[in-house]
């Protein structure tokens, strides 16, 4: 009798369901994960929780990269998640990368199990805490965003969202020696950690006029970029006109639904902003050959242990794979006590 594990469906929008299924012997070159915990992303993963990603309605052409109707790339029920961190249980017999025991990192669907190619994991080696290990993928896109806009010294630059991810980007702002950083959100936690993690400023969407206190703090000018993180279209709005004369706009967010709202008359026409979409699959081509995505991945992975104090306070909830729904609903919810939820597979 094979071995048997359990795994998380997707069984319709805001419909999940705990499998228990046989688990798959590995082949030659893959091995077998035994999940510790994993991580439920807040913005791409939430897209597909609520079936607002393009996949379930249209086919993204391999060649000319466009998304087409007559057909859909996924359909229900459905396995995702790329955020787990275990160990490894098994091996085949051409592995060679990892060995029995290692703490590793995959872009592998909530479950108990995972079995994988060795090449698709990333090991984590000495981490002490595996909980950090499930923010890897958060760094690389935090990272990528910043990479994308591609600052200067001494810029000033606003973060427009302060999730997980738009709390990274602010720490990395610091870093790379931005000299005003100013956090957008409409959360209260959020707003006192974006302030613990560097930033100048923060402000309220609505309730403050962002545009307007962003030119009173950069002497007329408006921001040198803003790194928009929050996925809403009036967000994106604000970030057009946020930013100064032929300004940067890094749209960081897999924007979900439709933008009848999205207004690309006033500033957008007459300011001149440029609008650059960052995605994670690939670096920002104009830092040349010596950039690529396993060079990203090294720095993200060396951040995780740079910045373990900050992520760890991110983690503010923890549930049981059986009751993943509730982690689920909390996040779609918008709860204001919620930040980064984790399926946690030890309990």
């Amino acid at each position: 009798m094979s071995a048997m594990t359990r795994s998380l469906y997707f069984n319709g929008p805001r419909s999940l369901t705990i499998e228990e299924e046989p688990l798959r012997t590995p082949g030659p070159d893959e091995v077998v994960i035994e999940a510790l915990v994993s991580g439920i992303s807040a913005g791409t993963e939430l897209n597909v929780f609520r079936g607002l990603a393009p996949q379930w309605r249209q086919h993204m052409d391999p060649v000319t990269r466009l998304f087409l109707d007559g057909g859909a790339d996924w359909s229900w029920p459905a396995r995702y998640g790329y955020a787990m961190v275990g160990r490894i249980v098994e091996t085949g017999s051409s592995v060679t990368r990892v060995k029995l025991g290692d703490l590793v990192y995959a872009y592998a669907p909530h479950g108990r199990h995972a079995a994988l190619n060795e090449k698709a994991i990333i090991p984590l080696g000495n981490l002490e805490d595996a909980e950090l290990g499930v923010f890897f993928s958060n760094l690389n896109t935090a990272y990528n965003g910043v990479l994308d806009a591609n600052l200067p010294l001494g810029a000033d630059v606003v973060v427009s969202g302060l999730g997980v991810i738009g709390q990274i980007v602010v720490r990395l702002l610091r870093r790379n020696g931005a000299r005003t950083v100013i956090g957008i959100d409409g959360i209260d936690l959020r707003r006192d950690l974006a302030l613990a993690g560097g930033a100048d400023h923060v402000l309220r969407p609505g309730e403050d006029k962002v545009a307007e206190r962003v030119r009173e703090m950069t002497d007329g000018r408006g921001a040198d970029a803003v790194i928009e993180v929050s996925g809403a279209a009036p967000a994106l709005n604000e970030a057009i006109r946020t930013v100064g004369f032929n300004g940067l706009v890094v749209a960081m967010s897999w924007y979900g639904g439709t933008f009848e709202s999205l207004s690309l008359s006033g500033e957008f026409h007459h300011n001149r902003p440029r609008i650059v979409s960052s995605q994670v699959g690939s670096v920002n081509p104009f830092l040349g050959p010596l950039w690529s995505v396993p060079r990203r991945a090294q720095i993200a992975r060396e951040y995780l242990s740079t910045y373990a104090r900050d992520l760890k306070g991110f983690i503010t909830h923890r549930v049981p794979l059986q009751d993943a729904a509730r982690g689920y609903q909390l996040l779609d919810q918008g709860s204001p006590e919620v930040m980064q939820v984790l399926i946690d597979y030890r309990s």
